[in-house]
């Protein structure tokens, strides 16, 4: 595959490019170490950098409500228009050794999101759940060491989670999330965020294999998508264009993408 297809959305290199999520003109993307929040938009020049704060911030959605939520720190927090954020819950886990990581808002309206430890000590990984409700926050499952997605399957009730160290997606419910089985075993790579396009199949990016992997619902993998960046991160299909972040972190001889966000035409990579 030519990989000249794909073309940079991003003006510059983020150290780890993160949480691809749909807008309603378009998306919308984090830096998540820098704690630095940018949206875009199909033929806009260049994204817009709409909050910066002093704490990693690992993605942003909206709500059923339209209020722009975030996992950020070890907690959760409300995005407002003037650039601030405000506190709703936390996990009460040390900020010097914790912070949030991916996550998704639930079918019932809950939130879900991983935390991963970020000093280079022991890892300890953990899924967590918001209810917006009652405003608690509860550990859904430990001993995944980088839980990213989940993502909710077009059933309901079915949670896809990438156990990136492990090299695994694992499949979940809702209704039981201590238990879960093997959706995929990814070779040579480490499995990252996801996404359920509206053909119902499942996009992962693959860290450390420039490329994209493409599931059916039961877990056959349809097709591997070369990227010319080195750590994919997270992935959107956004109408006809496919969207992926990347990560410039840990890299000593980054190539002129790695970091950036990019955007190649669908039609063009599953022909």
């Amino acid at each position: 595959m030519d990989q000249t297809i794909w073309t940079p959305v991003s003006t510059h290199a983020l150290q780890l490019g993160e949480g691809l999520r749909r807008t309603a003109g378009g998306a919308r993307w984090v830096d998540l170490v820098n704690g630095e929040l940018y949206a875009w938009e199909p033929g806009s020049d260049v994204p817009v950098l709409t909050h910066s704060l002093p704490q990693p911030l690992g993605f942003a959605e909206e709500d059923a409500a339209g209020r722009l939520i975030g996992a950020a720190g070890t907690g959760i927090v409300e995005l407002l228009p003037d650039g601030t954020a405000v506190p709703l819950a936390d996990t009460d886990l040390d900020p010097a050794r914790y912070r949030v990581n991916d996550g998704a808002f639930a079918p019932d309206g809950s939130l879900w999101f991983g935390t991963m430890v970020h000093d280079g000590s022991e890892p300890d990984g953990a899924l967590w759940r918001w209810d917006p409700a009652g405003g608690g926050v509860v550990r859904l499952r430990s001993g995944i060491p980088i839980p990213n997605g989940p993502v909710f399957l077009p059933d309901g009730h079915g949670v896809l989670v990438s156990d990136t160290d492990d090299g695994l997606i694992l499949r979940t419910t809702t209704a039981d999330p201590g238990a879960a089985e093997v959706f995929a075993r990814v070779p040579e790579g480490n499995p990252d965020g996801m996404h359920v396009d509206p053909d119902g199949r499942i996009w992962s990016a693959v860290w450390g294999a420039s490329r994209l992997d493409v599931y059916s619902g039961d877990g056959e993998r349809l097709a591997s998508v070369p990227v010319p960046a080195r750590q994919p991160t997270s992935v959107l299909v956004l109408g006809d264009r496919v969207l992926v972040t990347s990560a410039a972190t840990g890299l000593s001889d980054p190539g002129p993408l790695d970091g950036y966000t990019l955007t190649a035409p669908l039609s063009e990579l599953l022909p």
